[in-house]
């Protein structure tokens, strides 16, 4: 069985490992194109790897970099017609021009090939373009054999648009090789961490939605003792707006603001942490669809507080705490509960390390594709009428 994925996520190292699992699993050769550069949380990635038995990276040029919507690749057209897929996984939104740019090849290179495409969405939105990417939504619907969702309520929104054929959940994966327990005693000594204080952390965009105003309100309201830290790791246009309001709000001085650091480094930080906190905010446009440093967060022994915005209550589930969104009230007695109840902390850090280790790893979700590949391949095609 030849699989052809094509992914913009795969060019993150830590990603490499859910197809590279899949290709252990049984007579199967997989390519997986990916782009040579790509922006996210205002990084810049170039695509860095080596080919495994079974599979191949093959890097290339794309338009718009970053825009997950608007990219789509150069010069692929030779791996339809070359590699003849028996099955093409595409990994990006139903309404892309990646997703018509796929569709097209595939048709005219290789029509006999399977199609997957894949979609993180989890709230009805409007596309920027909206004609366009309704058109597009409903030729892939048309095209498609299978989907791969990220959460039900994506299944849901899907099925409302008029999505009628089979889909999966395949939540988002964590490299249990890379998530672990670590001693980073020189990274914390290098922050200005000291022993006995208690890190209060986050990893992500620095962005208004992300709700980490409702963090610091929060922690303004800790006072002086138990004397605690907060490390902020990420970058983001609300930067300066959350600095003044740490000097507003007196605990500056509590504040370690890390910028954007290389996935492969992102464990490091979260084993400074004493707990990690995902405070989101729902807005009329967004909602946080899953929020994997949770789970990465889980799989290095953190316990984990989320806010209930979107997937996370469903993500977390009772191996951590959930506070009402926006509500600093709320937060502030999950985090003193964390701080103060060691027994509490120990729980959480075992059923989170538990859950993410059945749930989220690259080898349990690389099983559930594997199984998807091997029972579409086998389906007959139904030619469209």
């Amino acid at each position: 069985m030849k699989v052809l994925v094509i992914s913009h996520s795969a060019i993150q190292p830590t990603y490499h490992r859910k197809f590279e699992e899949v290709s252990k699993l049984g007579d199967i050769a997989i390519r997986v194109i990916v782009p040579e550069k790509w922006v996210e949380n205002m990084q810049v990635l170039h695509f860095s790897g080596i080919d495994k038995p079974n599979i191949s990276f093959i890097p290339s040029k794309v338009t718009f970099p970053g825009y997950g919507s608007r990219f789509f690749f150069y010069s692929i057209a030779r791996h339809f017609y070359e590699f003849k897929p028996d099955i093409i996984h595409l990994e990006e939104e139903p309404w892309s021009l990646c997703a018509i740019q796929t569709i097209m090849l595939r048709n005219l290179l290789c029509p006999k090939s399977k199609l997957i495409f894949r979609t993180s969405l989890s709230i009805p939105t409007k596309q920027r373009f909206n004609c366009l990417a309704s058109s597009i939504e409903k030729i892939t619907f048309r095209e498609s054999d299978f989907a791969f969702i990220l959460s039900e309520k994506a299944g849901q929104i899907l099925t409302q648009k008029g999505y009628k054929k089979g889909m999966k959940v395949s939540p988002n994966g964590v490299d249990s090789a890379v998530f672990i327990k670590m001693n980073v005693s020189d990274l914390k000594q290098k922050l200005g961490i000291a022993e006995n204080d208690f890190v209060i952390g986050y990893v992500g965009r620095i962005m208004r939605m992300k709700g980490l105003d409702t963090l610091l309100k929060s922690l303004s309201m800790i006072g002086q003792t138990p004397k605690y830290r907060i490390l902020l790791v990420g970058s983001g246009d609300y930067k300066d707006e959350l600095l003044s309001l740490a000097s507003e709000l007196n605990i500056a001085d509590r504040l370690i603001l890390v910028g954007a650091v290389p996935a492969l480094d992102v464990p490091k930080y979260i084993n400074c942490m004493d707990t990690l906190v995902l405070p989101s905010i729902t807005t009329p446009g967004w909602v946080e669809f899953f929020g994997r440093v949770l789970v990465e967060a889980m799989m290095c022994r953190v316990p984990v507080i989320g806010s209930s915005s979107g997937e996370i209550p469903n993500v977390v589930s009772d191996a951590g705490l959930i506070f009402q969104e926006g509500d600093e009230f709320d937060l502030k007695e999950k985090l003193l509960s964390i701080i103060e109840d060691t027994d509490l902390r120990n729980e959480l850090i075992k059923r989170g390390s538990g859950r993410a280790s059945s749930l989220y790893t690259w080898e349990s979700i690389a099983k559930d594709t594997y199984e998807t590949y091997i029972q579409l391949n086998t389906t007959p095609l139904i030619p469209l009428c």
